[in-house]
Order: C-alpha cells, then structure tokens, then sequence
C-alpha cells in the first residue's frame, strides 16, 4: 500500500512537470527546465519525508527492499526517464540538452559538475547585473560563506545523527546550491568555460584556478584517507577480535555528509579559488 501511494504521488508530479510546469515555465531553455527538475524532484521525496520519516517502512523493489528516500528516487527516476526522452524528442531540445546541460557539445570540455557553454560565458562576460557580487570584498565573501556553510554543515550532520534534525540536509544542499550559483556568476563562470569562449588571458586564469582547486581537493581527500586510517589502527589495539576485520556504523545523514562535502567541493573549488585570486589583484589594482 505503501508502495502505490508513493508512485501515485511521483505520477501526479511528473504530469503537472511534464504538461504544465515545464512547457510553461521552461518552455525551449533546456538550463532552465534542467534547474525545474531538480526542484521538483525533490516534491515527491518532500512528501515521502513527511509520510515516512518517524515509521520508517519497509519498501518492496520486487527483488529487493530498501527505505522510503531510495524508493522514491528509484521510482521516479525510472517513470521520468520515458517522458523525458519523448519530451526531448518532440520538441527537437535533444541536442541543446545535449550541448548546454550535459557539456556534450565538440566546443566544450566535458564535466560532471559544472560546464558552462560558449554562449553562456559570453553572455555573462557582457553582464552587469551580477557587478554587485564581482567587487573584492563580495568574492571573499562568497568564498568564506561557502565554506562556513560547507564545514558547518558536515559538521551538524555527523553530530544530529538518525533524528527528525537530519531534515537539515535539504537545507544544507540548498545553501550549497546558492552559494555555487553566486560563486560562478562572480567569476562569469569563468571557472567553468571551454576554451573558445576565453581569450589567452582568461585560458590562464582558468587554468591556474583548476591547479588550485586540485591542490585542496587532494588535500582534502588526503585528509579524510588520514583519519580513516587512524579510525583503523585505534580500532585495531582496541579489538578483541581478529586483525583485518572491521566494522564501522554510520547513519544516513553522516553518509549525506560526506557526499555533498565531496561533491561540493569538486564543483565549487576552481569558481572558489579564481574568485580569491582575483579578489588579491583587485584589491591591489593588477
């Protein structure tokens, strides 16, 4: 029973998506019906939340059962797939998609979090309206904000552990979500270009920014290798079983943080570290 009225929710939101939301709101920008997606993907899993997150069922995949958060992923993504391919196809939006939200296009590099398009890049080169986020001052802030929301947010999710607090996440992931979208539009996404949009100049900056980020992420990653290890050694004088046999627990927000620390942080770090560089030349008028 649980299961039919989880896909009944799921049929409800991919129909107004589908006939409604995007035709009207999305209309031929395939960026645009791509970020509609998202927000409402997340209603169907909003919904199951607030239906299952104290009970907690039991949810049956026919050869396999799982909770109600990978239920709802799993059936959406299998009853979208189809609409979205006979949407794409009617109206012709395949290779825009293609191009623009995939990165697919011979003109871009390709990426899995974050590639923008020549057209793109040279519209936000030629913008004004974001001026009020490219000063300095605004770049270092976005960077320090970013990280303060980053760093504190992995840090609440390990603490509140498998409680109602875990809620959170959506909360996390939209701040995330905000300050990556600022972040690019501060260095004209920049950061994210493919060679025929940039001239000499702005292929260097690029460039250094991606050194940079590579730099800190491996950094990163050395880090939490460090403290795995640790975990292990202390484990291992501890144990009264035997060596090369560990057990670790962790709960879904703690797996959920790490994630989204991992995955913000590729995505993130070269707008991070082009828009502190550019800040120090600013502010010193190079």
């Amino acid at each position: 029973m649980n299961e039919l009225l989880v896909v009944f929710f799921v049929l409800v939101t991919l129909v107004a998506a589908y006939f409604w939301i995007y035709p009207t709101f999305a209309g031929r920008d395939v960026v645009k019906m791509a970020w509609l997606d998202l927000a409402v993907g997340a209603l169907p899993l909003g919904i199951a939340g607030i239906l299952f997150w104290e009970s907690n069922p039991r949810f049956s995949m026919v050869f396999f059962e799982t909770n109600w958060f990978l239920f709802t992923l799993i059936t959406y993504t299998i009853l979208e797939l189809p609409l979205f391919a006979l949407y794409v196809k009617a109206r012709g939006l395949w290779p825009e998609y293609r191009r623009r939200v995939l990165g697919l296009g011979h003109a871009n590099r390709w990426s899995p979090v974050g590639t923008a398009s020549v057209e793109q890049v040279e519209k936000q080169l030629d913008d004004e309206k974001w001026n009020g986020l490219r000063t300095p001052a605004a770049k270092r802030f976005l960077v320090v904000a970013f990280n303060v929301v980053m760093l504190g947010g992995t840090i609440a999710l390990f603490l509140v552990e498998d409680s109602p607090w875990a809620a959170y996440t959506l909360i996390h992931v939209l701040l995330l979500g905000v300050f990556w979208f600022l972040l690019r539009r501060s260095v004209r996404l920049v950061a994210d270009a493919p060679d025929g949009a940039l001239d000499e100049r702005l292929r260097s900056n690029r460039d250094s920014s991606y050194v940079g980020a590579y730099q800190i992420l491996a950094f990163l990653l050395t880090l939490l290798l460090t403290a795995l290890m640790v975990i292990v050694v202390l484990t291992d004088s501890a144990a009264e079983t035997s060596l090369f046999r560990y057990e670790f627990s962790v709960t879904w927000p703690q797996v959920q943080a790490l994630f989204w620390l991992l995955l913000g942080y590729a995505a993130a770090l070269p707008s991070m570290v082009l828009a502190w560089s550019e800040s120090k030349k600013e502010a010193l008028g190079v």
